[in-house]
């Protein structure tokens, strides 16, 4: 399978390229900086505002770990809709890795409309929920957003085990929206592998 990450020298990129190699697949990093680098793999030196269709068209998966930074969350926006503008009606599967935000406490209330968004985080959870409202109203090319639960921790062990939970915040039986970043890529691989088109999947340990 070809497969290319959007920002495989991140904190969940540079996982999900070192568990995909393991499983005998060669990703192509795009990156902004190949010198940060630590492996021999082929690269996309670029920034996801510069990808041009003919960068990413022999691709089966385009994998997005692109995140905004704190200070231009507007960049969460800008980037999906350019992934949109050079994805429609071709071919490359996208597969998205959201917020928790999008993802509803209930019935009817998302994540990101309630008190337990710390303040300092409005804004970014607010861009990414727009951002996905324009990826939600794409039908002509196939993509998969994945939402991590409320709390993801980089250093938190691995365990092996991860629930996915549709549009809905998953609570693990502890009262806890948790998982450690390693379960997250585990449950993220195995969409990559088992996709479910035009669709959110939140997923929790």
């Amino acid at each position: 399978m070809n497969i290319g990450i959007i920002g495989a020298t991140g904190k969940l990129g540079g996982i999900l390229l070192e568990k995909l190699q393991i499983k005998g697949e060669v990703p192509t990093a795009i990156i902004r900086n190949k010198s940060k680098l630590s492996v021999d793999i082929p690269v996309i030196e670029k920034s996801i505002f510069d990808l041009t269709y003919d960068d990413v068209k022999d691709f089966d998966i385009i994998v997005n770990t692109f995140n905004a930074p704190l200070d231009n969350p507007e960049q969460f926006i800008t980037s999906t809709e350019h992934l949109i503008n050079i994805l429609k009606e071709n071919k490359p599967r996208l597969v998205f890795a959201g917020g928790a935000g999008i993802l509803f406490v209930d019935d009817h209330t998302m994540l990101v409309d309630t008190p337990e968004v710390p303040i300092e985080f409005k804004p970014i959870a607010e861009a990414e929920v727009k951002a996905f409202k324009k990826l939600k109203k794409e039908k002509s090319f196939d993509w998969t957003y994945l939402a991590p639960p409320a709390l993801m921790e980089y250093d938190a062990p691995h365990t092996g085990k991860y629930h996915f939970s549709g549009n809905k915040l998953g609570i693990n039986e502890d009262g806890k929206s948790f998982i450690s970043y390693q379960d997250y890529a585990d449950a993220f691989i195995e969409k990559i592998y088992h996709p479910e088109n035009h669709s959110i999947v939140g997923i929790f340990s």
